[in-house]
């Protein structure tokens, strides 16, 4: 049923083709009417082909030839008025327009307005064919998207499965923890176990006091052990301590676990604090986790001391061991060379009392802080020369202006060690050339090798007993050669000014 038109256009060598059917063309036209107009449907098929020989005559011609066929189309398909003024507008259309251009435009928009009304005309056809039934209907609402994918849907089922429901007041008291800690804390390294320990909730009061009597209990437990270790002198098993404590096996294991959860919840729940209190020490040259190490094992003791029965907060009570326990991390690794503690209390003593004098109008020297401080000046000075800095030696000693970088600190502090001393093996080679000189010149050959041998000069120190018999004299009459040429030397040199370098060596 399908008719191709081919239309060879005169501007470009390019095909058009499209097809389109003249018994839906008639059927579309009845139908959009008023007037009940029936046609046969009957199978007419117009081809154009393409000629191998292709010319502008014939371009014309083949022009000629397609408008005639949409002419034969409409007049086959129906005689109907509807008809009748599309051919009357595209007759007017091609007067009008003298190019071969315009009319080409005039056809494709013919073409298209006919695919149209036959696709809308399908559609017409396919409801009528096919009511719209309450089954249908159930079918369709079934198979409706619901604008996300099915594996989307079991993922978000999952989620709701595995997150609990939690309460207003859970959700509350989260929120009030997460403000007790600063934001820059969280943003920091520690991030990952700052998330873990916040989502974690507060204790009440009762549950704090049952948690405090296990911890008692279990440390009840260990200062028992201690006495039965001290009792036997060996490390008791766990039978042995079960007998003493009159308690089966089982039960002993059982409240020594009990006691080490309790221990361990009580103070997961209080870990917010240690964290908000290290928080305050930062930036002291300590780092963080030092910090919050410091403060757990203040807060571990301050729980095995905790006393219920006062009916104070354990948050009351564990602060002062939290924040003491991190001040002593901070003097442990705040320093290169650590100090001990009860320096650092008088260092702090000592800043105390500077800032009172200077408060009152009076140098902070040592002896007004000493005055100040009823304290020696020996231990007021021995305090501030060990708070110096350690800086090192690598260090510039002055900020480059350029960016490139600078003498270091190292240049300018002087080397002791003599191997490093490039002048000194020059000195040592200049010493030698004199004595050799006034050796020669002023000894005779005995002489000078009995010197040489007892010095050695020649790297071979002997004794008089050696050089007697090496030489084949005496003992003492070596020994008085020997002395006798160290006289001559030290009257040659002080003739030639050299004694000074003859007593230095």
């Amino acid at each position: 049923m399908a008719i191709a038109a081919v239309i060879g256009l005169y501007a470009g060598n390019r095909i058009l083709s499209s097809s389109f059917y003249y018994s839906d063309l008639t059927e579309k036209l009845s139908c959009s009417g008023d007037h009940a107009l029936i046609c046969n449907p009957t199978r007419n098929v117009i081809n154009a082909k393409k000629s191998s020989n292709y010319s502008a005559g014939y371009a014309s011609n083949r022009k000629k030839q397609s408008v005639k066929a949409v002419k034969e189309h409409v007049n086959i398909a129906s005689n109907h008025s509807d008809v009748e003024p599309m051919v009357e507008m595209f007759k007017k259309l091609q007067n009008e327009s003298g190019s071969e251009e315009d009319s080409v435009e005039v056809l494709l928009l013919l073409q298209k307005s006919m695919l149209e009304k036959q696709w809308n005309l399908s559609a017409e056809k396919t409801l009528a064919a096919f009511p719209p039934n309450e089954k249908n209907c159930k079918k369709k609402m079934q198979i409706t998207c619901s604008g996300t994918c099915a594996r989307q849907r079991r993922m978000d089922t999952r989620k709701r499965v595995q997150i609990p429901k939690t309460s207003a007041t859970a959700n509350t008291a989260s929120k009030r923890l997460r403000s007790v800690v600063g934001p820059e804390l969280q943003q920091s390294r520690l991030r990952g176990y700052m998330n873990g320990v916040v989502n974690q909730e507060l204790l009440t009061h009762k549950e704090v006091v049952q948690l405090s009597k296990k911890i008692k209990f279990g440390l009840y437990l260990e200062e028992q052990k201690a006495s039965l270790k001290e009792r036997l002198g060996c490390e008791p098993s766990d039978d042995q301590l079960a007998v003493s404590l009159k308690m089966s096996l089982a039960d002993l294991r059982s409240t020594l676990m009990e006691c080490s959860l309790a221990r361990e919840k009580l103070a997961m729940s209080n870990v917010r604090l240690v964290m908000s209190i290290a928080q305050r020490y930062d930036s002291m040259g300590t780092e963080m986790a030092d910090l919050i190490q410091g403060g757990l094992i203040g807060l571990l003791r301050g729980i095995e001391k905790f006393d219920h029965s006062r009916g104070f907060k354990i948050s009351t009570y564990v602060y002062w061991w939290i924040r003491q326990g991190v001040s002593r991390a901070l003097v442990d690794n705040s320093r290169t060379l650590r100090l001990p503690i009860h320096l650092h209390e008088r260092l702090s003593l000592i800043r105390n009392a500077k800032v009172k004098l200077k408060d009152n109008g009076i140098a902070p020297s040592i002896e007004k802080i000493a005055e100040c401080l009823n304290m020696s000046q020996k231990k007021v000075r021995n305090a501030t020369e060990a708070s110096s800095k350690v800086f090192s030696l690598d260090r510039e000693a002055y900020p480059s202006l350029n960016g490139l970088p600078g003498a270091t600190l190292h240049s300018y502090i002087a080397d002791n060690r003599l191997e490093n001393n490039p002048w000194h093996g020059v000195d040592g080679w200049a010493l030698k050339d004199e004595v050799n000189n006034l050796i020669s010149s002023t000894l005779r050959e005995r002489e000078r090798d009995i010197v040489r041998l007892y010095y050695g000069l020649d790297n071979e120190c002997l004794t008089w007993e050696d050089i007697s018999r090496r030489i084949g004299l005496s003992r003492e009459r070596v020994r008085q050669v020997g002395l006798v040429a160290l006289e001559k030397l030290k009257h040659a040199a002080r003739k030639r000014q050299l004694d000074a370098m003859l007593v230095k060596h």
